[in-house]
């Protein structure tokens, strides 16, 4: 199997170090069940919604903002070294020089827009993250009483199933590896999305027999991290 994320720039990237378990159950049947038979809904999620969406802004343009300003520092230290190589006056020379000048400029206009868009954050920071910890505990409650005795019920059901989840983390390219014996089988993940820290993405997918299976947005959902 293979993770891929959208990037700052919304193109499907491959993720390493990411934990993809088979499981011989629907975690989301399971999870589901013990949400229905709490008391109570979870609290807070229209107002942490609204938190995360004010956040959200802020921080992916100061995460694009701060990306482009390292692609444009490699791209100049790429050059300098190439430089450092060329003998000066050499028509190799004269060309990184002239390359170097448009890089150069477009970081010294750049420096001040990254600086602003970091001091925007971090009002944002300061102003919202507060508010969405506070209600997030409440949220957190909530998620341990009414998952108490999931571990417990998973036991069960992977005894009577006679089958033990298997799991493998993600290398070079997002790519793992399960080898997996005959039966109903779900794969289950999460990974970090790079665009919100407040947002994840996850899968829980039946394993249909295919050799090869893509977790990425067509197959899993970004949900909040409630």
């Amino acid at each position: 199997m293979q993770v891929l994320v959208p990037d700052l720039e919304g193109v499907e990237t491959p993720v390493s170090g990411v934990v993809v378990a088979a499981l011989p159950y629907d975690r989301d049947s399971v999870i589901a069940e013990m949400e229905r038979r709490a008391p109570v809904g979870r609290p807070n999620t229209q107002a942490l919604d609204t938190l995360f969406q004010a956040f959200h802004t802020p921080f992916l343009d100061f995460s694009r903002a701060a990306w482009r300003a390292e692609l444009l520092t490699r791209r100049r230290d790429s050059l300098v070294l190439a430089r450092k190589k060329a003998a000066d006056g050499s028509p190799a020379a004269a060309e990184l020089d002239a390359r170097l000048i448009p890089v150069d400029d477009s970081l010294k206009v750049h420096a001040p827009e990254l600086e602003r868009k970091r001091a925007t954050l971090a009002a944002a920071r300061d102003t919202l993250w507060p508010r969405i910890e506070r209600l997030k505990t409440a949220a957190n409650a909530w998620e341990t009483s009414t998952y108490a005795g999931y571990d417990t019920l998973v036991r069960v059901l992977t005894r009577d199933r006679l089958k033990t989840s298997l799991a493998d983390t993600t290398g070079t390219g997002g790519w793992g590896v399960l080898r997996l014996v005959s039966g109903r089988w779900w794969l289950y993940a999460r990974a970090t999305d790079p665009q919100d820290p407040n947002f994840q993405w996850y899968w829980n997918i039946p394993e249909g027999g295919d050799d090869t299976v893509r977790l990425n947005p067509a197959t899993g959902r970004r949900l909040p991290r409630y």
